[in-house]
């Protein structure tokens, strides 16, 4: 009898993400900062117009979204769907060079 209420009391289960799962509440905190460094990270190399860097910034919030957060929740599937429609536009944008830009400039004030 004793011995049947103990079995109830601990279960056993297999882990698909055993990384993902003891984290503690700490580590979870600094988990959702860094992802949030992350993606602050990507914005400002796209500002700074740093493509390599910015998509270095988003394929590792992607990693750690998957590895580290529940992939049924719907948030969790949301933010992973924004960012893979985040790095599908940035392989078809092509930014302007410098150099065009400024001769795109010259030629503009020449023809005033």
């Amino acid at each position: 009898m004793v011995a049947r209420e103990v079995r109830g009391l601990v279960r056993v289960s297999r882990i698909e993400q055993p990384e993902a799962a003891l984290l503690s509440p700490e580590q979870s905190f600094l988990l959702r900062e860094n992802l949030k460094l992350k993606l602050l990270n990507a914005k400002l190399g796209l500002l700074a117009r740093q493509l390599e860097s910015a998509r270095a910034d988003l394929a590792a919030a992607a990693l750690a979204l998957g590895r580290y957060f529940d992939p049924s929740a719907r948030k969790t599937q949301t933010a992973s769907s924004l960012l893979q429609q985040i790095q599908g536009q940035m392989r078809t944008t092509d930014l302007p060079r410098l150099d065009d830009t400024l001769a795109a400039l010259a030629t503009a004030a020449a023809g005033r």
